[in-house]
């Protein structure tokens, strides 16, 4: 491999030639980590059409990295109503009623309960509502 160039003090490596302990944060994230403060490392760079500026990735050194940080009880609650408020808002616009849309729990659709359904004289589904198939085997 090629050394990689340099912008200023920071490495530039082209597309896919960095090395495997530099990360970007979205490759940190996943892992469950976070930059932890740390500077960049070093910069990938993909070339693109001409006329266009490459596109540039920056990259964090997987051993100076930190675990995610967990959110608190508190943190959690806020966003939620953030959240529930953030999608009353957006049905308002959308011209429904705010009191419509704050009702506790969901009732679920009405078929949710096979035993409450009766069969339907005649329908070509109706022998597999009652509690017998069609060989009358007891379900």
């Amino acid at each position: 491999m090629t050394a990689p160039a340099q912008q200023g003090s920071i490495p530039v490596y082209e597309w896919r030639t960095a090395p495997t302990h530099l990360r970007t944060r979205r490759q940190l994230a996943a892992d469950g980590l976070r930059p932890n403060g740390q500077d960049i490392a070093a910069k990938v760079q993909r070339r693109r059409r001409a006329d266009r500026e490459p596109l540039t990735a920056y990259l964090y050194d997987v051993n100076l990295a930190a675990a995610k940080r967990e959110a608190t009880p508190a943190q959690l609650e806020a966003l939620a109503r953030a959240t529930r408020e953030h999608q009353l808002r957006a049905a308002e616009r959308r011209g429904m009623d705010r009191s419509e849309l704050e009702t506790a729990g969901d009732p679920g659709p009405g078929w949710a309960d096979p035993s409450a359904r009766e069969p339907i004289a005649g329908h070509a589904f109706a022998g597999l509502v009652s509690g017998r198939d069609g060989d009358g085997w007891e379900r």
